[in-house]
């Protein structure tokens, strides 16, 4: 019985010395292949800041050297905020693909809601109503409604001075105008909802 006590702290003993064997030889090879990329990348920096001077000797670029390494201080600062603006970018990304379908669907039903309303005439209202006779029309209208106010005592006039003026052919050209104008907005309203 103790011979078996023995031999299971034995087999304990060996399964975890070769745990921690195991453990100093993934260590090892980590540090291999970490001592195998900081010189890859020596070699890499290295050649990259030749390219990089050659490049800025040919354009002729003075380069402050005291500079790079606040440069790189501030880079190294800022690292968080790099990520952040490139996960906002590929949020931005993906929302306009999510977007751009509806974007679309917009366009092609403002395209259809345009051509109803020309087909309906509506645009014809509107060109002729920034025809030059409708706009000198509004500026006069406007005008006189700047300057003309009502007055209690001039505009208080009885039925037959009202008839009395309306021998003037100034009232009478303007209430036979304002008469046409009121006459051919109802055709074009029955001509349109009809």
């Amino acid at each position: 019985m103790a011979d078996n006590n023995l031999q299971e702290q034995i087999n304990e003993l060996n399964r975890k010395l070769d745990l921690v064997l195991e453990s100093i030889e993934e260590q090892k090879r980590k540090r291999e292949e970490f001592d195998d990329f900081m010189a890859d990348a020596g070699i890499v920096a290295k050649d990259l800041f030749h390219h990089t001077v050659v490049a800025l000797d040919k354009a002729q670029v003075d380069l402050d050297h005291s500079g790079i390494p606040i440069l790189l201080v501030k880079l190294v600062q800022n690292l968080d905020t790099f990520r952040e603006l490139l996960e906002m970018m590929e949020s931005a990304r993906d929302f306009m693909a999510d977007v751009s379908p509806i974007i679309h669907q917009v366009g092609l039903d403002a395209v259809h809601k345009m051509n109803e309303l020309e087909q309906k005439g509506y645009f014809d209202i509107v060109r002729n109503l920034a025809g030059p006779e409708v706009l000198d029309g509004l500026t006069r209208a406007s005008h006189a409604l700047a300057t003309v106010k009502m007055d209690e005592k001039t505009d208080n006039k009885s039925l037959f001075a009202l008839l009395k003026q309306m021998n003037s052919p100034e009232v009478r050209r303007s209430l036979s105008y304002m008469l046409r104008l009121l006459h051919a907005m109802g055709e074009t309203r029955n001509r349109i909802t009809g």
